[in-house]
């Protein structure tokens, strides 16, 4: 019975990508999700509370699950490269869930997750705070959520969706490496 269970919560999941990905979250209605799944409406409500909350455990379930043992397992590079496939996998529903503002957001989800999934690393601790008094662990671990977010938004909806995964990790990293100060030839146009 808990096998049948979990193949309809998948099943429903699986319809709510689908529908996400041609119509707007905004017009879905859990009568199409459940017509779509071929059950009635109340089987939706032994599963989740709304679409919201489909969309959540899609991110856990589709990405993080995995993301998460490899970073468990201290592998941080792996899950990073990880997570970019894995957007790139359902590249479309990304695209059309990130559209998904306001209350429960798509990308507050995603910050979430990722501010977790950065946690795991604690027992590690981080190098070279101690010269900057007023950026702890804390900030230090928003920041990069923030960017990685916006960094996944980027390359999902704007100009660059037609780069890989692995070209748009490179992309990722090279931003975060490199402040604008590094990039800008300030020094020569100062001299002038």
């Amino acid at each position: 019975m808990e096998r049948k269970s979990e193949l309809t919560k998948a099943l429903l999941g699986e319809k709510f990508k689908e529908l996400v990905a041609k119509k707007r979250f905004e017009k879905l209605t859990i009568k199409m999700i459940t017509d779509a799944a071929g059950v009635i409406r109340p089987t939706f409500y032994n599963y989740f509370q709304d679409k919201y909350e489909v969309m959540e455990w899609l991110l856990w379930e589709d990405v993080f699950k995995e993301v998460s043992k490899l970073m468990e397992q201290e592998r941080g590079m792996e899950s990073l490269k990880l997570l970019f496939r894995k957007f790139e996998e359902d590249k479309t529903y990304y695209e059309k869930v990130f559209e998904v503002t306001g209350q429960n957001s798509f990308e507050e989800m995603l910050y979430g997750r990722i501010l977790i999934w950065k946690k795991f690393g604690k027992h590690h601790p981080l190098k070279h705070l101690s010269n900057m008094p007023h950026v702890d662990e804390k900030v230090f671990l928003e920041f990069h959520a923030i960017s990685l977010v916006n960094g996944l938004k980027y390359w999902l909806i704007r100009e660059s969706k037609n780069i890989s995964a692995g070209d748009a990790m490179e992309f990722y990293q090279y931003m975060m490496s490199h402040s604008i100060l590094d990039l800008l030839d300030i020094e020569n146009t100062e001299k002038k």
